[in-house]
């Protein structure tokens, strides 16, 4: 480690260490704060995992900037950060890609402005001195950032517009802490009360929704938004909203089939923008295959990741092979076992940074994992579902709006034939019956009711049993959101499902291994495009993604652009039987550490440990893995186990 006396600041050099891309900043606002900054490139050692090829922190008189890089653009030393400008009064961290940075380069450029690297760092660094929050809207791609101005003294931080990457932050008297991840935050001194109202929406959607966090002082920035803070002030401000738009384009299908390809074209040439190897990553899904097929179009080496299991009703890696082959990519296809599980279980339960119970993280973090020996940078299909109509939620509500009497009747008759047998998510009989019997209450409940309950993987009343203080909060996430048509139940996954459950899992899975990935679908000239279309063109009764499939099918085999939702999971069922009972008798779930914990009601705990069969099936072993990652992430950053 070496120091450099830069006058008012002082830069911290680490040594090189392969990691990922990571922020965090801290903003003193008394001499009780201002103890803590040295705090700072400690804390920095939780983010290393992110990125990159080297890490380094600035510490100013009442502020600190650290970051840990992973070289995309621009691999020399010129580009790291934290990266300042010519006078030292300006200095940025800053974690993603700007996509159009070129252009605004030579935008810049024509100012006056003059360049000392060729990194996307040092354009939005320049365009934020230039234009300030204006120029947050100028940006394509995904961002998150702390921006100093040293004679001003004050800070900016933004999130990008659809929340690919994610940015927390703890307040209290005496700071404001800015960071990639929260494990940094328990570097320094902290308020570690727990949140219950968003505790009780993890245990019910198995995330907890922005702007909340697990624990009250910690919250995460909502995409499209950006922190002032000054001596004055902080104040959370958008520059963004998401939103349905008056049809911009011609209502005509075949032309907007045709607007479509060019945009989503556009998108993926954009993303293969790199100074290293891009592949993609191909499930063997409609969204990934057209990711593949488009960057396969511009780039003739490229190279496909796809991820199998060993039991049949899961495993997708034959098709994803199929489209390999038809597009000629070099594909490599991983297939996990309960061994694999077994044995990498703990290495995933410690990636988890904060808690975070979709049981098909873990998935991606074997894929991610696998991919990383490779490359650094992976497109994906991620973001589709949300905005072309994907989820098999979407046809079921499609069809519940347009269900006649004599079919509804029928419904109900065989749900309630269906009600005694076994219904689970690993037979064609059982996910039968599990759907038709969330359809059947759906068909009892007002409009938002029922499709907050189709969001949710655990039920009201494990929910309510397991929680000391049972607080339902569901329908107050975003209040009283529309759901007139099947758009608005779109822009509802767009700013729930999207940000706070599939983005934050690729994030977090991927950047644990010190991997990229980039997202074509969420370019937000796609999404504005998508978000300005009739619904009809997206979904009907026959098909969801219809515009998808119909513009972009040429290019796949017939096989794939035919195929059903699938859906990204994991044999739960079958592998937690055989082995994840395990976790439970490492004292995690001690009845005196409960107690002492104040969160869960230690009977129902007990019942759970005592009564494998009843919560081992079904829906309710997503409860029981969301509660082990949620108690193994707790012991490890909040409440350590009593000697």
């Amino acid at each position: 480690m070496r120091f450099e006396n830069t006058g008012a600041s002082l830069y911290i050099y680490h040594s090189k260490l392969f990691t990922l891309c990571g922020i965090l900043g801290i903003w003193a606002k008394n001499t009780a704060g201002k103890a803590q900054i040295p705090r700072l490139p400690f804390a920095l050692k939780t983010l290393l995992h992110r990125g990159p090829d080297h890490n380094g922190s600035k510490l100013f008189a009442s502020v600190g900037l650290a970051h840990a890089r992973l070289s995309i653009i621009d691999i020399s030393a010129q580009a790291n950060q934290p990266f300042s400008d010519a006078s030292g009064r300006y200095c940025l961290v800053y974690n993603g890609e700007i996509f159009n940075y070129r252009e605004l380069r030579t935008e810049l450029e024509q100012k006056g402005t003059t360049f000392r690297s060729n990194s996307d760092t040092e354009v939005l660094l320049h365009l934020l001195i230039e234009s300030g929050i204006s120029g947050l809207t100028k940006l394509n791609g995904f961002f998150a950032f702390a921006f100093y101005d040293r004679e001003e003294n004050k800070m900016l931080i933004a999130r990008d517009r659809f929340g690919v990457k994610p940015l927390l932050y703890y307040e209290d008297d005496d700071k404001l802490i800015v960071s990639s991840e929260m494990p940094a935050f328990f570097k320094f001194d902290i308020d570690k009360t727990p949140d219950l109202r968003a505790i009780n929406h993890y245990f019910s959607l198995t995330y907890v929704p922005s702007p909340e966090s697990v624990l009250m002082k910690v919250r995460s920035l909502d995409p499209g938004s950006y922190l002032e803070i000054s001596t004055d002030a902080v104040a959370v401000k958008h520059y963004f909203t998401n939103e349905l738009l008056s049809a911009e384009t011609s209502q005509n299908y075949d032309r907007s089939q045709s607007e479509l390809f060019d945009l989503l074209s556009k998108s993926v040439e954009r993303r293969l923008v790199a100074d290293v190897p891009v592949g993609c990553f191909l499930s063997g899904g409609l969204d990934s295959s057209i990711v593949a097929a488009l960057a396969r179009q511009q780039k003739t080496d490229i190279e496909t990741f796809s991820i199998g299991f060993d039991h049949p009703w899961f495993d997708e890696s034959a098709y994803a092979e199929e489209v390999a082959k038809f597009i000629n990519t070099r594909h490599h296809a991983f297939k996990l076992t309960s061994r694999d599980f077994v044995h990498s279980l703990p290495r995933f339960l410690d990636s988890v940074t904060e808690p975070f119970g979709d049981s098909s993280a873990f998935a991606s973090f074997m894929l991610a994992e696998k991919t990383r020996t490779s490359l650094k940078v992976c497109l994906s299909g991620d973001g589709a579902d949300e905005v072309f109509a994907g989820y098999r939620k979407h046809k079921a509500e499609l069809a519940l709006r347009n269900l006649g009497s004599v079919t509804s009747g029928a419904l109900k008759i065989a749900s309630v034939f269906l009600s005694g047998s076994e219904q689970n998510r690993d037979t064609t009989f059982g996910d039968f019956g599990r759907k038709l019997q969330k359809f059947r209450q759906g068909m009892r409940e007002p409009d938002q009711v029922r499709y907050w309950n189709w969001c949710c993987f655990i039920s009201d009343s494990d929910r309510t049993a397991l929680l000391k203080s049972p607080i339902y909060q569901g329908l107050n996430v975003f209040g009283d959101f529309p759901v007139a048509d099947m758009n608005d139940v779109l822009l509802f996954d767009q700013k729930l499902v999207l940000p706070n459950d599939m983005l934050k899992k690729v994030d977090m899975t991927s950047m644990a291994h010190a991997l990229e990935v980039r997202t074509p679908f969420l370019d937000h000239h796609v999404v504005r495009f998508a978000n300005a279309l009739p619904w009809e063109y997206k979904i009907d009764s026959k098909s969801t993604k219809k515009i998808l499939r119909d513009t972009f099918g040429h290019l796949l085999p017939k096989s794939v652009v035919g195929r059903k939702k699938a859906g990204f999971e994991i044999p739960l069922k079958v592998w937690m039987e055989e082995e994840m009972v395990q976790q439970f008798s490492r004292g995690h779930w001690r009845s005196d550490y409960l107690s002492q914990q104040g969160i869960f009601n230690v009977s129902f705990v007990d019942s759970i440990l005592t009564n494998r069969k009843a919560f081992f099936t079904g829906d309710r072993i997503y409860l029981v893995w969301a509660m082990i990652v949620f108690q193994h992430w707790w012991v490890k950053y909040v409440q350590p186990l009593p000697e």
